[in-house]
């Protein structure tokens, strides 16, 4: 499962998502009620983008709420990809900012306002310049120590809201010059620049939620890992997907087929583990053995199972071999067949192994073989 975030690391994520309410709510209605006074159209679309901001920062409390709760039965793998959601909503909205924002500067640049917006909407563009490219660095602060792309893409929102007021700006100071049309073509280029941003954070968020593989080198350095784990000897199938800024994975490894169950629960999770220790952006890896050379014949997918089969082995030692004397049954799955191994508890009779074997023969069952081994009681 996905790891968690230290408590530190949520704290900072949720203050730096709160320090942007505190600051959208009032700078978004500012921008609006004084572009009205002001008659600044700029300006009033700069407090438009204000509010997408503010949705951008309750979609990041939202998923904070949600990502880092445990695994439960309708969420077995972890709330991880909560997060990821949001991102891909921050995107989204990065992109209909940039749409919104390229439509208004196409007609901006058709039909260019007759009227200077006042000395006031300057000072309260130039006031969220400031604010929201402090915001910005804040949040990618917290993004970067943290590692969330969330939490990077909302930054980007903010520094996002800074470039559309330093169009504002732009563009009622050419106003109020004579040039009307140089905010427009500002706001053209910048619109352009949020789309880029927005498809940079939003691509990798879909291919998440799609389970897109990541990259060959990671999968490369997982196999290496397993490899160098005694014992192991080779690993196939392996399959990756994305979590919320780490990686998850199944594979296959294969080992000797004569080792016991428990050994090859031990290699495995010495496997496990190698993985995790050299591959960090892995978070969990499920591993499941298989015998080297006897792992996709048909005895392995087709043959009967323990209680068929020890009935059988039961039907060829009857009247051979005492049922007292049977200590343990073995069943081992070869492609040439399926392999009995009796543990005795005394020597059997002459000639038992010859005739468990015509009896064997005449079962036509799934057993190719039963060998009996017998060791003196401890």
């Amino acid at each position: 499962m996905t790891q968690p975030d230290t408590s530190s690391d949520l704290r900072d994520k949720r203050r730096a998502a709160w320090a942007g309410v505190a600051l959208n709510a009032p700078l978004a209605a500012g921008k609006i009620i004084v572009g009205l006074i002001a008659q600044s159209q700029a300006l009033v679309a700069d407090g438009v983008h204000s509010l997408s901001d503010l949705a951008s920062d309750a979609a990041v409390i939202w998923a904070l709420g949600h990502s880092h709760r445990p695994p439960d039965a309708d969420h077995p793998f972890g709330h991880g990809r909560f997060e990821t959601l949001a991102t891909l909503a921050i995107a989204a909205m990065l992109a209909l900012a940039a749409a919104g924002i390229l439509i208004d500067a196409g007609a901006r640049l058709v039909h260019p306002s007759e009227t200077a917006p006042g000395a006031l909407a300057l000072v309260v563009a130039a006031l969220s310049i400031a604010l929201k490219e402090g915001l910005y660095h804040y949040t990618k602060a917290v993004a970067k120590r943290t590692g969330s792309a969330m939490m990077a893409a909302n930054a980007w929102h903010h520094r996002s809201d800074a470039a559309t007021s330093v169009v504002a700006l732009a563009g009622i100071g050419a106003a109020m010059l004579g040039w009307p049309w140089a905010d427009a073509l500002g706001a053209a280029i910048i619109a352009l620049m949020l789309g880029r941003v927005a498809w940079i954070y939003g691509r990798p968020a879909i291919h998440e939620l799609v389970d897109t593989a990541p990259s060959e080198e990671v999968a490369t350095r997982i196999t290496e890992a397993l490899m160098a784990t005694p014992g192991v000897r080779d690993a196939h199938d392996l399959r990756l997907r994305h979590m919320s800024g780490s990686i998850q994975a199944d594979v296959h490894i294969t080992l000797d087929p004569a080792m016991t169950l428990s050994e090859a629960h031990r290699l495995s999770e010495a496997a496990r583990a190698s993985v995790l220790a050299d591959v960090p952006e892995v978070s969990e890896i499920i591993i499941h053995p298989e015998p080297d050379g006897h792992a996709d014949g048909p005895a392995a997918h087709q043959a009967a199972l323990r209680p068929e089969l020890a009935q059988v082995v039961r039907d060829c030692l009857d009247g051979i071999v005492p049922a007292k004397a049977i200590r343990h049954l073995t069943l081992d799955y070869r492609d040439e067949g399926v392999i009995a191994v009796v543990e005795l508890r005394e020597v059997p009779v002459p000639g038992a192994q010859t005739r468990i074997a015509f009896r064997l023969q005449q079962s036509k069952s799934d057993l190719s073989e039963i060998r009996l081994l017998w060791a003196p009681a401890s």
